[in-house]
């Protein structure tokens, strides 16, 4: 008998993160953002070495009630701040944005 993949949300917990919309112009134009994750991506946009930069993050697909009936995208906008969780547990690729958290502009991140 093979073992379950549990590497996905549900089945071996969630994976919250905290993160910054760094992009919002979706080539798919399906609504995702870019989200620069905290803990997982660097903390300076023009430092390579120390992570990835603001344009290789990762496209973060926001969770959308049912009524809303389209994928009209979303209202972010670049250095809003976002909570979420990634779908695919540990690996950390596919992450959703779960919500939004209002607050000040600051030029660093």
């Amino acid at each position: 008998m093979s073992k379950l993949n549990t590497n996905f949300a549900g089945m071996n917990g969630f994976i919250w993160w905290v993160g910054k919309v760094v992009g919002t112009g979706d080539p798919l134009q399906l609504g995702r953002v870019r989200v620069k994750i905290l803990g997982w991506h660097t903390t300076d946009p023009n430092d390579k070495s120390a992570g990835i930069a603001d344009t290789d993050c990762p496209w973060a697909h926001p969770v959308h009630p049912v009524t809303t009936g389209s994928l009209s995208g979303s209202k972010l906008k670049e250095g809003d701040w976002v909570v979420g969780f990634f779908a695919d547990g540990e690996s950390g690729q596919f992450p959703l944005v779960f919500g939004y958290l209002p607050g000040i502009a600051v030029d660093k991140y």
